[in-house]
């Protein structure tokens, strides 16, 4: 019910207040003064004609991240609290990935803030076969925090870090020695380009959506109910064992599975690595107990092979049931592959396909055979 009333007045405080009014200005002063941002910029004529037509496009991503991440929110502020950055970088992770932990670009990057896979292993995110942390919600938020303050140590303005974050620390360099300045308003020059199109609305999406938010009206500062989420969504981090099932863990958590997962999306199979040390997020309010019945001697070992893959591209008359039936798979297994939902198939789409595990043992000995045979 409190996510409702939330949502609803949420939904009311965005198409009713006009949180561009003359009574905002100091606050987005105030917010611009925090990114290191000149105050002469509110007055910017590209920026200003921009606001408007984000806010009209942009302001409904809040009530989606409201809506779909709650939970998640205050972890993100508590972290960009405690590493003293400005809150305002909790909408640069609304921009990037609308707090979606599976968020994935065109590019690869992946996770609520979005990195690309040397970027991650290079903050000391484990990404492997098995666990991805770039969908860790906690990790990845420290390693974020980490990676904006290095950014603002080597240009020396936040709003700086935010553009560096988006195009990269070498493009902006080139494009401040272009420019032959680091004022924002020259940077963001749409006829100069110094910087990428991406960088130029990116920026302005985050001071637009910070504006947003900071509306006295906005139920981020003033609604109670959200606040409350604070204290009800707080998290204990739990070592688990190796190579044990997370259906396994939810049980003991007393979680529905899907829940569990929602929590833990760094898993990238249904049980826990073999190797390394291994931690689940659970609620505070079921971490304690969780700890209690975690009994490691009880807890079955399970199979940690990898599933081998092949990809298959769709043709013309193939349905789920044709390519489950010749691969000798489940329409089931398909579908959890590929995040299928319907049952349309789009020709030239690639599927990943799980191969059975007899047949790659099969496949397994074949090749063995044939290496003895030619190495003779």
């Amino acid at each position: 019910m409190k996510k409702i009333v939330l949502l609803s007045f949420l939904a009311q405080s965005l198409l009713f207040a006009n949180v561009f009014a003359p009574e905002y200005y100091k606050n987005q002063i105030e917010i611009l003064r925090t990114l290191d941002i000149e105050s002469s910029f509110i007055g910017d004529p590209v920026f200003v004609e921009a606001k408007n037509e984000l806010k009209k496009l942009h302001s409904k991503t809040l009530v989606v991240s409201a809506e779909n991440n709650y939970e998640f929110i205050p972890v993100l502020r508590q972290i960009i609290d405690e590493q003293d950055l400005p809150k305002e970088f909790l909408y640069l992770a609304i921009v990037e990935s609308g707090l979606k932990t599976h968020s994935t670009s065109r590019t690869k990057a992946i996770g609520v803030w979005q990195f690309m896979e040397n970027t991650a292993k290079s903050l000391d995110l484990r990404v492997d076969p098995y666990i991805d942390e770039r969908k860790d919600v906690f990790k990845s938020t420290l390693a974020a925090t980490n990676y904006l303050k290095s950014l603002k140590a080597e240009f020396g303005k936040w709003y700086l870090a935010i553009l560096a974050y988006n195009c990269g620390s070498g493009k902006l360099h080139q494009a401040i020695k272009e420019a032959g300045s680091d004022d924002l308003s020259i940077l963001l020059d749409a006829d100069k380009q110094y910087i990428p199109l991406e960088t130029r609305v990116f920026i302005r999406k985050i001071l637009t959506l910070a504006f947003l938010a900071n509306n006295e009206d906005f139920v981020f500062e003033q609604n109670l109910a959200f606040a409350n989420y604070s204290l009800s969504h707080e998290f204990s981090k739990v070592r688990v064992p190796q190579s044990v099932s997370l259906k396994d863990l939810a049980k003991l958590a007393d979680l529905d599975f899907a829940e569990f997962k929602r929590y833990n999306p760094h898993f990238r199979y249904d049980f826990t690595p073999p190797n390394g040390e291994v931690f689940v997020y659970l609620p505070l309010n079921k971490s304690e107990s969780f700890k209690q019945k975690l009994d490691t001697t009880k807890l079955a070992k399970v199979d940690t092979t990898i599933p081998k893959t092949q990809i298959y591209i769709v043709k013309s008359g193939d349905s789920l049931y044709s390519i489950a039936k010749k691969y000798k798979i489940s329409v089931a297994s398909i579908r959890a592959y590929n995040k299928i939902k319907k049952n349309h198939l789009s020709i030239k789409q690639k599927l990943v396909i799980p191969i059975p595990k007899q047949e790659y043992n099969y496949a397994k000995t074949q090749n063995k055979t044939t290496t003895k045979l030619v190495s003779r």
